[in-house]
């Protein structure tokens, strides 16, 4: 049998002594050797998460898939790899902002990372610098690449909520004065049914944010489990007016980051994003006071999450991978790009296209790619958009896209 929660078993009770089971089943389970218990007190119980033969199923089920990620992923190219971790990028920030209902686009997102890039390239100061929307958010997601450590401390916390929802949420939501909110909040569904309400005082958010923070460093409990913990205990607390669920996914992201691939975090938030109800539903399973604040089945929740967006991505990998294989044939046979710099740029374009950046790529970035000055890249460029093979779309910055004759001789779709 499956395992159940403690709300299904008291159901399935059939006894009179029903209420006294249930207590027993939660205390038994709560006390079990194999247990790992946070100490954190929550409305309905202490958190915890028992090691059903389930969860140590899924918890190797990701573990081996990660193998597999990242084999697939050390086979692409360097240049393919940061291409598709822009693509992966764009995709989460546009996703989790999605499930908030803010709208944004990867356009938008490009625009404000390379909006970034031309800020730092002239030497504007953080105070100087006026940021497209969003731009604070995709740099979170982009610093992630880094493997930076999770929050130390509140004020930390704090920090990256700001950054999260920067110029994305009304005036009126934001906290201001106080590290977190001082009001209530209610989360309803259709209908005006109550699911949940954030936790208050701040001095009771302030707590229970530093057991998380606390739970996130121990080392006694399993990593992947620490974080879907954690996760649910921020999510559980909503120490914001708005944006927590934005900034509870990025914190879920940059604490797995530091245990999984970069692909493989940064592919979750689309994979949250089509499983939502499930999702939803794990809270609501935790929460509810039959289950006794049991995470068991919220941590297996995100756990299979996690290997759905694994599952996806190793498909994705093995058919880029053949992509890139057939268009370095290509670019090889294509007298036009006989020069080296050619095909290298030429390259760069098509695996930008591969990886779903349609938008091409700037004289900035040509330079970095090729390693040389702004004349000799720009030349290049030039001598590439006279041969009809790239095409200038805009001057400041100066991108640059693959023509549609470039797009045939490389096998790519022209549309």
């Amino acid at each position: 049998m499956a395992y159940q929660t403690l709300k299904k078993t008291f159901y399935a009770d059939p006894t009179s002594q029903r209420f006294q089971n249930h207590d027993a089943e939660a205390a038994r389970r709560l006390g079990d050797p194999s247990t790992f218990r946070t100490g954190i007190a929550l409305e309905h119980g202490e958190l915890f998460c028992a090691m059903p033969k389930e969860l140590s199923l899924a918890s190797e089920q990701v573990i081996r898939r990660e193998r597999d990620v990242s084999e697939l992923w050390g086979r692409l190219p360097r240049t393919a790899r940061g291409a598709f971790l822009r693509s992966l990028i764009l995709d989460e920030v546009v996703c989790s902002n999605e499930m908030e209902g803010v709208h944004s686009t990867r356009k938008q997102i490009e625009v404000a990372l390379e909006a970034g890039r031309a800020t730092r390239g002239n030497n504007v100061g953080a105070g100087e610098a006026t940021h497209a929307p969003f731009f604070e958010l995709a740099q979170l997601y982009l610093g992630l690449t880094g493997n930076p450590m999770p929050p130390q401390s509140l004020q930390e916390v704090r920090t990256i909520y700001d950054s999260v929802v920067k110029g994305s949420i009304d005036e009126k939501d934001l906290v201001r004065g106080t590290r977190f909110r001082t009001g209530p909040v209610v989360i309803e569904k259709r209908g005006g049914r109550v699911v949940h309400r954030g936790v208050e005082p701040e001095a009771r958010i302030e707590e229970l944010l530093g057991d998380m923070i606390s739970l996130s460093k121990r080392d006694d409990v399993p990593e992947l489990c620490r974080a879907a913990l954690c996760h649910f205990l921020f999510e559980y607390v909503h120490p914001f007016y708005d944006g927590n669920g934005r900034t509870g996914r990025y914190l879920l992201a940059l604490q797995l980051s530091h245990l999984l691939s970069q692909p493989t975090v940064l592919s979750l938030c689309h994979t949250i994003s089509e499983h939502k109800s499930a999702y939803y539903k794990a809270f609501d399973t935790t929460e509810d006071r039959l289950n006794c604040s049991e995470g068991t089945h919220f941590v297996l929740t995100l756990l299979e999450l996690v290997s759905v967006a694994q599952e996806d991505l190793i498909a994705d990998l093995a058919e880029k991978h053949l992509a890139v294989e057939l268009l370095e044939q290509r670019l090889t046979n294509l007298e036009a790009a006989s020069e080296e710099r050619g095909r290298r740029l030429l390259g760069f374009g098509a695996e930008r296209e591969l990886f779903s950046l349609p938008d091409g790529f700037t004289q900035r970035e040509a330079c970095e790619h090729l390693g040389v000055s702004a004349p000799t890249a720009r030349k290049e460029l030039e001598r590439l958009e006279a041969k009809g093979l790239l095409a200038r779309t805009t001057r400041r910055p100066s991108r640059y896209v693959l023509t549609p004759q470039a797009k045939e001789l490389l096998g790519l779709s022209a549309e």
